[in-house]
């Protein structure tokens, strides 16, 4: 049968004969299909009958989608410009460049970044950057499921054209009740935002209804310099003012105290950990994801940007989590692979209060998907019972064979569908060049 428009769901898809990991409450893992029904899961594991498209999962995980929940999509135009130097060397060229990003720029950026997503299992992203709407514009073209935060931060250290609140007030407005983008207001870091910036950012989300996300003590020297400036750290400082609630999610929280993190707990903030980022830039400490799990807080996982990660991979950072705090904790049973793949999707979407949308394979749910081939040589052998082990330890991006969005096909036998990969690759190269050439 003919394809359907890659912008529509297909009225019924069934994915046949895979390993399914559902995710559930109870992390059950099924032998059998997934059959889709207006974008929606209809039916988990043994299901008769035919549907209007199939994708057969013989030899193949199925898993939900992984939820990236921190980065900045459109500097993968500058990948490899800012290696083996540190985070404020980093900022400066990224700043640099940015003083020069054309709205174009943006878009072909963004667009790049979402086809390795998708390329690579990842369903759903939040983006923290300006010019969201060029990135909406990117998230449409791919299919992708992008939560966007249009980033505030005082006037005096802004490239935007405009007040940044303004800009973010007028991008939700815009942007609110799309299917695939959900818009957010973003708030930089305590670095470049005043008491009034957060306070206005919090009223804009409020009042539009819609969450925030920003970074949030990420380096020793950003906690250090806050308190001489302030006399209290940076999430102390944010409770002090009133910021901090369930709606907001933080980003990295590398340098917090037990304290800070009992305050987080209490406030609902949920936290985006990017261990690989925070690695390659030498931040030094590690977030204290185990004891935020014991206080209760939402953790999910993310890359951050092409810059500072170089790869949008999730099945690297997963790895890479679990290497980092078994390493760092002198044991091998904390944070285990179940753990960390939990990282990159249900508790993904609790970050994002969207667990009863996404983040896991069960009935009602978004039809969000991707499918793991697991007959390669570094996933050989396999049995039933390392599954979960391999699809964190072993598996690559390389080995997503397709990728479901909505219940519609964005990656089918490792190509992606309705956009052409290559025009948008030679595009991003020009662009690079006469951006750095």
């Amino acid at each position: 049968m003919p394809r359907p428009p890659f912008d529509a769901a297909v009225p019924s898809l069934a994915l046949r004969n895979g390993w399914i990991v559902t995710q559930d409450p109870q992390r059950t893992v099924v032998r059998g299909d997934v059959f889709v029904e207006e974008g929606r899961v209809a039916a988990v594991g043994a299901v008769k009958g035919g549907a209007d498209e199939e994708i057969d999962c013989t030899d193949c995980a199925v898993l939900p989608g992984f939820i990236n929940v921190h980065g900045h999509v459109a500097n993968s135009l500058l990948r490899g410009v800012a290696d083996d130097v540190p985070l404020e060397t980093m900022l400066e060229k990224a700043f640099a460049v940015d003083a020069k990003f054309t709205r174009r720029d943006v878009q072909v950026g963004a667009l790049l970044g979402c086809l390795e997503m998708l390329k690579s299992g990842t369903t759903s992203f939040v983006d923290l950057f300006y010019w969201e709407d060029e990135v909406a514009r990117a998230v449409r073209e791919a299919g992708i499921r992008g939560f966007l935060a249009w980033t505030v931060l005082d006037a005096e250290f802004t490239t935007q054209r405009g007040t940044p609140v303004k800009n973010a007030d007028q991008f939700v407005r815009k942007h609110k009740g799309q299917s695939l983008v959900n818009p957010m207001v973003g708030v930089m870091g305590v670095y470049v935002c005043s008491e009034e910036t957060y306070l206005a950012a919090k009223e804009v989300g409020e009042r539009e209804g819609v969450s925030l996300h920003g970074h949030l003590s990420e380096t020793r020297t950003e906690v250090y310099e806050h308190e001489k400036k302030t006399g209290a750290r940076p999430v102390e400082w944010l409770d002090r003012i009133g910021f901090l609630g369930p709606q907001f999610s933080a980003a990295h929280c590398v340098w917090v105290t037990i304290n800070e993190v009992r305050t987080l707990a209490r406030r609902g903030v949920s936290v985006a950990h990017c261990p690989a980022s925070n690695m390659k830039l030498a931040t030094g400490g590690v977030a204290p994801v185990p004891e935020m799990h014991a206080e209760g807080v939402a953790v999910g996982l993310g890359t951050d940007s092409p810059l500072s990660n170089v790869g949008l991979d999730m099945f690297q950072e997963m790895r890479v989590c679990a290497l980092l705090h078994k390493a760092t904790r002198w044991d091998a049973s904390v944070l285990r692979a179940q753990q960390v793949l939990d990282l990159a999707t249900i508790d993904a979407a609790k970050v994002l209060r969207r667990e009863r949308e996404i983040g896991s394979i069960e009935v009602g749910k978004r039809a969000d998907l991707c499918v793991v081939d697991l007959r390669r040589p570094h996933t050989t052998p396999f049995y039933p019972a390392n599954l979960i082990s391999h699809l964190v330890y072993g598996c690559r991006g390389g080995d997503v064979r397709a990728t479901v969005v909505d219940g519609v096909i964005r990656v089918a036998d490792r190509r992606v569908v309705g956009v052409d990969e290559a025009e948008v690759l030679s595009r991003a190269q020009e662009i690079a060049a006469e951006l750095f050439g």
